[in-house]
């Protein structure tokens, strides 16, 4: 798929009105929208935004739109695409729909690949206008006495130095270096866009659609890790430019949304291979096709390593036993026989001068022969997670949380203030979040649970500041797994720990330091969450949305859940102030019409937006968490699977931003 997008848009660099031609001119353009409309008008995902509306007059429109889009004469003069779609309420899942029955109707009439992906390519650069929602770098840009980041960042030319420095810092940290060795064109590319995706996300004018990033970064090995990298070297090139550390905190924060869209591609891939893992290593060997298979794989990988100048002097003496040893290595790593009697990793490695840099080189160069074998993607995906372990005993960095920490001869923890002030930071942390409506869901428990995680956070950041190390993170990630904690929620939690630090009056680099070192946590906090909801939205994109609908027992069994769900409501404090009165019957009918709707079932509702139906109730992120967990506990009663659970709830996490209110980020 990426080198078909890739291919895609350098002919489209070429001009599009050779595509025009392939398409078969006006006449084809009207042939395609006709039979994209025929599609269109029986896809349940997508009947209620073109039901009732007058489809003539809509097509009329794409004739001439599409048109223009793809390569013909500019002739259309109808409004722009935001004011159209204003208030339509589309989301990123129905313009996927709605690309998949582009794709479908392109290739009904005969279109050829390459062709079907330029017209995808061209239409993906319409999304962000279609969606009508705000841009989500630039929503968290803040006037301070009337002035945006970017004036008090010194303007365009400003971003555009502090760009240069930073590939400087990337390419040469060892620990990114491998993602910033561009040709002096991609160079300049990068540069460019760099300074439009800082310059937007500043409060300045958007010239790079945040939407791109995923499609850029999904299929790049970039991790949580190489991310905290990032920040840690920009922080630095911003401290060596001589600004103020308020400023470097806005630019952290403002950058950190991207996270998200640089690393679910490789946070989805590796989690759903390592489960694949977990059902046992001796069949993932077999499919490389057992010990021939590995030496085979070698084989290749020792000739690309000969040819990368990147790592070639690594393999300069005793090949064969280097080989051999490496052999039975992975090969037990793999789940092959249990034959390495070698030295212990590091030992072996400690002379090499090894770092992560060549550890990336010999990753890809892996993904490059398997590749080149034909092995499919989901076996060399759990290869590159069964290998990734052995980086930190490779390189004799186990301790690699810890980097970063000193400054000028200081420890984290000293600048911080050491134990006292990081118990208060948590303190006030958390009654922070138990007043912050958007958080306070996922921190009321009971006096003593309080007691214990406020206890155990406390351990965990001491540990992590550079302090005693009394609490195994080890288990971060398998306590937050089936918590539905979203990148909003850490983003969240972010930003009340800064107002901590702030209020006990913590040195600003001090907390600045403390903040990058918190966001390690991310990965172990949000991936649970983030790798069932992308897999959700593959599944219903593959199998079509009435499939849930259809797990869930159809009108019958969601109206089962629909009932015991209303019963929870009617009794949980928390929210039923929201469903009492005269009006509950028809409250409850409307609701029940749109949940049966977005779980999948028939379109039969037709009354206000979201955003209209809630505008006069004072909702907040706790009550619509509340809201889902009573939603769960409906399904469990109702005999629903936990992973039928999981989807559902998934399928109406996105309505919170619509309901609140919330800038879509």
């Amino acid at each position: 798929c990426t080198v078909r997008m890739e291919l895609a848009k350098k002919n489209m660099e070429k001009g599009k009105d050779g595509l025009f031609k392939r398409l078969g001119g006006q006449e084809g353009i009207t042939q395609f929208i006709d039979r994209l409309y025929d599609l269109v008008a029986v896809d349940n995902r997508l009947k209620s935004k073109f039901g009732g509306k007058d489809l003539k007059k809509m097509k009329e429109g794409q004739y001439v739109y599409m048109t223009e889009l793809l390569g013909g004469p500019k002739v259309y003069k109808g409004a722009d695409l935001v004011e159209i779609h204003k208030g339509v309420g589309l989301t990123d899942y129905e313009f996927d729909c709605f690309l998949a029955n582009m794709e479908k109707a392109l290739t009904g009439l005969g279109m050829e690949d390459e062709t079907v992906d330029e017209v995808i390519v061209t239409s993906e650069d319409i999304r962000a206008p279609l969606l009508n929602r705000a841009r989500g770098l630039a929503a968290h840009a803040k006037l301070v006495d009337g002035k945006s980041v970017l004036e008090r960042f010194g303007g365009e030319m400003n971003v555009e130095a502090v760009v240069e420095m930073m590939y400087g810092g990337f390419r040469g940290d060892p620990r990114v270096r491998f993602f910033y060795e561009f040709t002096k064109e991609k160079l300049e590319q990068w540069k460019l866009k760099m300074t439009q995706v800082m310059v937007g996300a500043f409060g300045g004018a958007i010239t790079y659609e945040d939407s791109k990033l995923r499609t850029s970064h999904y299929k790049l090995n970039i991790t949580d890790y190489h991310f905290d990298c990032l920040m840690e070297i920009v922080s630095q090139v911003l401290r060596d430019a001589g600004r103020d550390e308020g400023i470097i905190a806005e630019v952290l924060i403002n950058l950190q949304p991207a996270r998200a869209d640089v690393t679910t591609g490789f946070t989805v891939r590796m989690e759903v291979a390592r489960k694949n893992v977990e059902k046992g290593k001796d069949v993932m060997f077999q499919r490389l096709g057992g010990s021939k298979g590995l030496d085979d794989l070698l084989e290749q990988l020792y000739k690309i390593g000969w040819a990368d100048k990147r790592i070639a002097h690594l393999l300069m003496k005793d090949i064969e036993v280097i080989k051999r040893g490496q052999g039975a290595y992975i090969g037990e790593l793999l789940g092959g026989p249990k034959s390495y009697k070698g030295r212990e990793l590091i030992e072996t490695h400690q002379s090499l001068g090894i770092n992560d840099y060549h550890f990336d080189c010999f990753m890809g160069n892996i993904a490059r022969a398997m590749m080149g074998a034909g092995h499919p993607e989901s076996l060399i995906n759990e290869v590159l997670v069964s290998i990734e372990p052995s980086r930190a005993s490779i390189l004799g960095n186990h301790n690699r949380q810890k980097q970063g920490l000193v400054r000028d001869g200081v420890s984290l923890i000293e600048r911080f203030g050491g134990d006292p002030n990081i118990e208060a930071a948590v303190e006030n942390l958390f009654d922070r979040c138990l007043e912050d409506p958007r958080v306070q869901f996922h921190f009321e428990r009971a006096k003593n649970k309080q007691r214990q995680i406020r206890r155990q956070f406390s351990n965990y950041l001491i540990g992590c500041f550079g302090g005693m190390e009394t609490y195994d993170s080890t288990g971060l990630r398998k306590a937050h797994y089936n918590i539905n904690i979203t990148d909003y929620h850490f983003d969240v939690l972010t930003t009340l720990f800064l107002e901590s630090c702030e209020y006990i009056k913590v040195d600003q680099s001090a907390a600045q330091d403390a903040l990058l070192v918190l966001a390690r946590a991310r990965p172990d906090i949000t991936t649970g969450c983030a790798v069932r909801l992308e897999l959700a939205i593959k599944k219903r994109i593959l199998h079509g949305e009435d499939e849930l609908f259809q797990r869930m027992g159809a009108f019958e069994g969601v109206t089962t859940v629909l009932d015991r769900l209303f019963e929870c409501l009617e009794r949980d404090k928390r929210v039923n102030m929201f469903f009492e009165g005269t009006k509950l019957i028809s409250v409850k009918k409307s609701a029940c019409e749109y949940m049966m709707h977005a779980l999948g079932g028939p379109a039969d509702y037709h009354g206000p937006t979201l955003k209209a139906a809630h505008s006069v109730l004072q909702l907040s992120d706790y009550h619509f968490d509340s809201f889902l967990q009573n939603f769960a506990r409906g399904m469990r009663d109702s005999g629903l699977s936990s992973e039928t659970i999981d989807d559902a709830t998934i399928v109406l996490e996105p309505l919170r931003f619509e309901i609140l209110k919330i800038v879509v980020k």
